[in-house]
């Protein structure tokens, strides 16, 4: 799957790059086009994920409140990455930087509940 994936992401790259010197903004359609599709043909696999997890959780009996948050700020940090790297490879550095900053907001906002239930346990542990 793997070799699949890098021959696709490497054809998308010679693509965009031939189509840069023509139509620039081809160029990130492109990028974005083939990052849809390198996503889609993730999707069994992160399913696979998700439900390996899912079986974990339920046989530790893990509060899945928490673990839900951890894999939302997971979710939100690889949508951030792969949004600011499209902006910077269209030439837009600023908007990818601005992008960058609100997805680490997102997720010391995301995270609170779990900072305070770690703060909870260690105060609760010391005499």
């Amino acid at each position: 799957m793997i070799i699949k994936i890098i021959a696709l992401g490497l054809a998308g790259a010679i693509i965009s790059v031939l189509l840069r010197q023509y139509k620039n903004e081809y160029s990130s359609a492109i990028a974005i086009a083939f990052c849809v599709i390198i996503f889609v043909l993730l999707k069994d696999d992160i399913a696979a994920v998700f439900d390996t997890l899912r079986s974990y959780i339920q046989r530790l009996g893990i509060d899945t409140e928490y673990i839900i948050i951890l894999i939302k700020i997971i979710g939100i940090a690889y949508l951030t990455q792969l949004a600011a790297s499209i902006c910077e490879d269209a030439g837009e550095k600023a908007i990818a930087m601005k992008i960058e900053f609100a997805g680490r907001l997102t997720i010391i906002l995301m995270s609170a509940p779990l900072m305070f239930a770690i703060l909870n346990l260690i105060t609760g542990i010391l005499p």
